[in-house]
């Protein structure tokens, strides 16, 4: 397989897409384009279509299908995507966590061969997913790196109880006319995902596990890394670009298809 061969890997989701061009031999990176998702998706693919070249494409996410249908190559699920990136970048590492707008998941890998094991998947409620940071940070008037850096500086001194992202809002408004710092809220709103990222995990996890590693746009939050890293009390691994692991997955999806072909 030569130099020249390229393979593709896009990873549509609800609030972004997250393309990946590699060079099929390398491996190396030689393209990676994010794009918020648009109403009109099929007019952004059509437009990657136009102005990138590849020999093989795998699309993953929400929109893979439509995505297939314009750009061509196969569609894999999410899971497999991560499965595979993990195993390729992380193959010390069993446990992988996605945290992405719309939902959670939780994988446990086979190190040996890379094949998936068990997955939980938490996709019922906002509450437990990225989009529970954006809700709460829009609550506070704050963007989500202000939110990030203020949970920081705060300090534990109560909980958000509520479960659903509706009810926490309200509870989050109450805690503000209560006179509670901001800090202290936006600390106090990581803590509450928090918790359902380590009940996920839970049911993943063993006293053998040494690590996690950590993807998804949510892996970007550096508050919540380490945060997970003290309730869980093992190292958090988070790659360069954590939210284009999908993405990454998806092309060695493809690479697999054509060495098949």
């Amino acid at each position: 397989m030569g130099g020249c061969i390229n393979i593709a890997g896009i990873d549509i989701g609800s609030r972004s897409i997250e393309f990946v061009i590699m060079d099929a031999e390398t491996l190396q990176v030689t393209e990676r384009l994010r794009r918020e998702t648009s109403i009109d998706l099929a007019a952004q693919l059509r437009e990657l279509k136009e102005n990138y070249r590849w020999n093989g494409i795998t699309s993953t996410g929400y929109g893979r299908f439509l995505s297939q249908k314009v750009l061509g190559g196969e569609a894999a699920t999410e899971i497999k995507a991560y499965a595979t990136a993990a195993h390729h970048y992380h193959r010390d590492i069993e446990t992988v966590i996605d945290l992405g707008g719309q939902d959670t998941k939780v994988l446990s890998l086979d190190r040996r061969s890379g094949q998936l094991l068990k997955f939980e998947m938490n996709d019922k409620c906002s509450a437990g997913t990225g989009k529970f940071f954006e809700m709460m940070a829009a609550t506070l008037g704050l963007s989500l790196d202000e939110l990030v850096a203020a949970a920081q500086r705060g300090s534990r001194s109560f909980e958000i109880n509520s479960t659903c992202t509706v009810f926490a809002e309200s509870e989050v408004i109450s805690l503000l006319t209560s006179g509670r710092s901001v800090e202290d809220i936006a600390r106090a709103v990581h803590e509450s995902l928090l918790v359902k990222l380590v009940s996920l995990l839970s049911r993943i996890i063993t006293t053998e596990t040494r690590s996690v590693l950590f993807v998804g746009g949510g892996a970007k939050n550096g508050t919540l890394v380490q945060f997970l890293a003290d309730a869980l009390s093992r190292e958090v691994v988070v790659p360069e670009y954590p939210d284009f692991f999908g993405a990454y997955g998806a092309a060695l999806v493809a690479k697999k298809s054509l060495i098949q072909a």
